[in-house]
């Protein structure tokens, strides 16, 4: 009887874990909302003849769904939708608009008609809008500049018409094209603000006229844009779409029960029924785990296999697997000069062969080569910290793309390392260059720097405001920013970058990551950091390229501050200000630019994070604030309305947060933003707007 139990209870077991499996399997419903709008979509198209399932659009070919929450459950949202080539004759229906979560809208080499409905700008979070090759007519909606994700547009190859004024503002698009249609009018000049812009073609517009605004990002096959194609500096990003999985709870199985004690039996046989239940419910239970080992483990090895593609994984198209097939060889990089060495590994440089002289930068991670097992506990830590670095370049870098960004272009899993490979950076890091510069070897004018500091703020920008979700890089130092060919700033390593969700202010952590000299106040004290603690690091970072000195340097250790900052601080609201600036740099005309620099680093220094500027402010204060002399109409006038409006806002702040007392000479006490305003004073317009920090 016992022994019967015990096979009940085995029956029982394997039950629920098959029940469990048919409920991973399970898919989810699509949202009534977007279900409805699609048939109407698709039904103006001219696809009924297509392969669409009626029960689910999710199962079709080219349409692609994902899970989403909505009234504290999951439901799939329909996000792309690629139909190429299908010889549809319909239009684009204005019930578009209704699917809220589409990311991507691709429709070439149809036939479709009539105009873009203006509805398409409800769908927020488009990021490619391609419809090239068909017979569009009319006028493209002017809100269309409302799709600010927007990172591909292609119009090519139909009947467009009117002007071009719906290129207003695209911060994030990265090809646009509009050849062979006819547009007519000038090219606007906001197009001068698509900083992102890597591929631009409007040929064969022959009713368009005027100058084509210059623009740094792009190269031109000639002085002429009308008729000729553009050549892309770089590359254009490669869009992958993910899928999330769902894994539903099953409920634990019941545990087997003993059997009823019957009276009047004999002791004898009372205590062989105890044995052979108790055997084989251990049998049962061994089997159980066996089973669900085995098949756990070829769940988690089909999981892996989907997940990702073997050998090397590309992420620009710059690069081919083919390129890279030397690396799959044991002694891969014997070959290749080391150029830099750190803790997780060697940094190589390497010439693709048959490339025409592409070169890149290899970084070898080395993880331990021993079994699991066999690590210790500081082997294990090691390896982890690699592994999250890994992965943290991945999913930052390895899916985004920005001209201030240095690019992760593959990634290739070894047995006993990763291989992580870049662009190379001929003029090395910042760091280096600094370095080389005090030695006298270099020279680093203050128009380079300047064009480095912008960089900088224009990458971390992108980061902080226009990537979602926001990415805080967490060690943003002149060894972390690289120098390309055109001594372009390029921040770089995003091993302890950490996506922050919009929902989120900030995130917590066990211990402190970065660089001492540049890491916050604020994160040393809480664990917690946010985008402000990135505003700090880089305001030491403006610090360093006026001063010509690192956190580190001597210089600061035998001043009385012992500080980078506190030094940066009190010069600044010193007599004689230009003591901080770099004595190579001084008497050449651009004082009044480095000094108001310094005072825009002592903002995003300020000890209270919420004092502290955002980067899209400060990267239009940089950009925007180095006025030529000649252009400050009736100074005298200004001056004296800024010291109004100086003494109000020191009024305010000190009946606000305290008042400052007067110690030894210097103000003291009271709120550290109210000291630095009092302290710094403002002398132009150009200081006069940049005391308005969000």
């Amino acid at each position: 009887m016992a022994f019967s139990r015990g096979l009940t209870t085995l029956s029982f077991l394997l039950l629920s874990f098959f029940t469990l499996t048919l409920l991973v399997q399970a898919r989810l419903n699509l949202d009534p909302s977007d279900h409805d709008a699609f048939f109407i979509i698709q039904k103006d198209l001219g696809a009924n003849g297509q392969r669409i399932s009626t029960a689910s659009p999710c199962n079709s070919t080219g349409v692609f769904c994902e899970r989403r929450v909505s009234k504290n459950s999951y439901v799939l949202r329909i996000t792309r939708i690629v139909f190429k080539s299908l010889q549809l004759t319909g239009f684009l229906s204005p019930a578009i608009g209704r699917l809220s979560e589409l990311r991507e809208l691709s429709l070439p080499n149809n036939q479709l008609v009539d105009q873009i409905p203006s509805q398409i700008v409800d769908c927020r979070k488009l990021e490619i809008l391609t419809l090239q090759n068909n017979q569009f007519s009319g006028e493209v909606p002017s809100e269309l500049s409302l799709l600010i994700r927007l990172r591909e547009l292609d119009l090519s190859s139909n009947k467009f018409s009117g002007n071009l004024n719906f290129l207003k503002y695209f911060p994030n698009l990265e090809k646009l094209s509009l050849a062979d249609n006819l547009f007519t009018g000038k090219v606007p000049a906001s197009l001068r603000s698509f900083r992102n812009l890597q591929f631009f073609n409007i040929s064969g517009n022959i009713f368009l006229e005027g100058p084509v605004p210059v623009m740094n990002g792009l190269e031109y096959s000639s002085s002429e844009l009308v008729g000729k194609n553009t050549v892309p500096r770089r590359y254009i990003l490669a869009k992958d779409s993910t899928r999330g999985n769902q894994t539903p709870k099953g409920a634990p199985a019941p545990s087997p029960t003993l059997p009823p004690h019957k009276k009047h039996n004999k002791a004898k046989r009372k205590l062989s029924g105890w044995i052979l239940g108790f055997l084989a419910g251990a049998l049962a239970g061994s089997f159980s785990g066996l089973v669900f080992s085995v098949m756990f483990k070829l769940l988690l090895a089909l999981i892996k296999g989907r997940g990702r593609d073997s050998g090397i994984a590309i992420f620009s198209s710059w690069i081919k697997k083919s390129d890279l097939t030397f690396l799959e060889k044991e002694d891969g990089l014997a070959s290749f000069e080391v150029i830099g060495k750190g803790g997780s590994g060697e940094v190589y440089k390497a010439e693709l062969p048959e490339s025409n002289g592409k070169i890149i930068a290899i970084k070898k991670i080395i993880q331990p080569p021993k079994d699991a097992a066999e690590l210790s506990e500081e082997d294990s830590k090691l390896m982890n910290k690699h592994m999250r670095q890994i992965k943290s370049e991945i999913q930052t870098v390895g899916h985004i793309r920005h001209r201030n960004l240095l690019p992760l272009l593959a990634h290739l899993a070894r047995p006993d390392c990763h291989y992580l490979v870049y662009e190379f950076m001929k003029n090395g890091s910042l760091h280096d260059m600094l370095h080389e510069v005090s030695l006298g070897n270099r020279e680093l004018d203050w128009p380079a720097r300047h064009k480095i500091a912008l960089g900088v703020a224009a990458g971390l920008e992108y980061l902080h405001m226009s990537h979602t979700p926001r990415i805080i890089h967490r060690d943003l130092k002149p060894g972390n920013v690289l120098l390309d060919d055109d001594m372009e700033a390029r921040i770089a390593d995003f091993g302890l970058a950490k996506a922050v969700p919009d929902a989120h202010t900030h995130v917590t952590t066990t211990n402190v990551a970065g660089t001492v000299g540049f890491i916050a106040p604020e994160y040393h004290q809480t664990f917690k950091f946010t985008d402000k603690c990135d505003v700090y690091s880089f305001g030491v970072v403006l610090g360093v390229l006026v001063m010509g000195k690192l956190p580190s340097d001597e210089f600061f250790q035998a001043t009385a501050e012992m500080s980078l900052v506190k030094w940066m601080k009190n010069v600044m609201t010193s007599e004689n200000p230009t003591r901080a600036i770099d004595p190579k740099l001084i008497g050449k005309g651009f004082d009044e630019q480095m000094l108001l620099v310094l005072k825009i680093a002592c903002f995003c220094t300020l000890e209270n994070p919420k004092e502290r500027p955002n980067s899209k402010d400060i990267s239009f204060r940089i950009r925007t604030g180095f006025l030529d002399s000649t252009d400050l109409s009736n100074k005298r006038e200004m001056c004296r309305c800024i010291s109004v409006i100086r003494n109000k806002i020191g009024q305010w702040i000190s009946s606000t947060f305290g008042r400052t007392r007067q110690q030894g000479g210097r103000l003291v006490g009271g709120n550290d933003g109210a000291d630095i305003i009092a302290k710094l004073g403002w002398r132009t317009d150009v200081e006069a707007r940049t005391m308005k920090w969000s």
